[in-house]
């Protein structure tokens, strides 16, 4: 049993049985968290993005699409700058002038829009672009990104923690 929800049954209990002990009616307020224990849920950790699908507090079923990796957090020096050593990547070039767009991301709904959104961007642009999805956590460890999908090019991050309109994305090749 996860320590938050061991902690949320004694919470519970100690106030239930507070509230009998001294006849008070605030007892009723310890039954909010012996109730989302007993059950496993609990409504603030899906709200806040630390609920732990594994363990099954969550609302609702979250797939790995859903997951919390694509959440967005407030960007930091790191997701600004360019990597100390650009990852390595199994793809390999279209040609020696083509520029290379990244979509880092570990493969969620957001990462999948945003490598749709290039894939369109490029298609509609004139010239020699290849998108190339990284999904290794230790390559986009490397860039120092810290909420994905992130969008990089020619190993410049140029978005993170967002899914960027075609416009956006044709702005940014321009």
């Amino acid at each position: 049993m996860a320590l938050n929800r061991i902690v949320r049954i004694i919470v519970g209990l100690a106030l239930v049985g507070y509230g009998f002990y001294s006849q008070n009616p605030w007892f009723f307020l310890g039954l909010a968290p012996l109730i989302t224990g007993l059950i496993n849920w609990c409504p603030l950790e899906s709200k806040m993005g630390t609920c732990d699908p594994a363990s099954g507090c969550c609302s609702s079923a979250i797939t790995e699409e859903d997951s919390a990796c694509c959440a967005p957090t407030q960007p930091s020096a790191a997701t600004t700058a360019t990597p100390q050593t650009p990852p390595k990547t199994a793809m390999s070039w279209a040609s020696p002038n083509a520029t290379k767009i990244e979509i880092l991301g570990t493969g969620c709904k957001k990462c999948k829009e945003l490598e749709m959104m290039a894939q369109k961007a490029v298609s509609e642009l004139e010239g020699d672009y290849q998108v190339v999805k990284v999904e290794d956590i230790q390559e986009i460890m490397n860039y120092g990104v810290t909420s994905t999908p992130a969008l990089v090019i020619d190993g410049e991050i140029k978005s993170t923690g967002k899914v960027l309109s075609v416009d956006e994305i044709k702005e940014l090749l321009s």
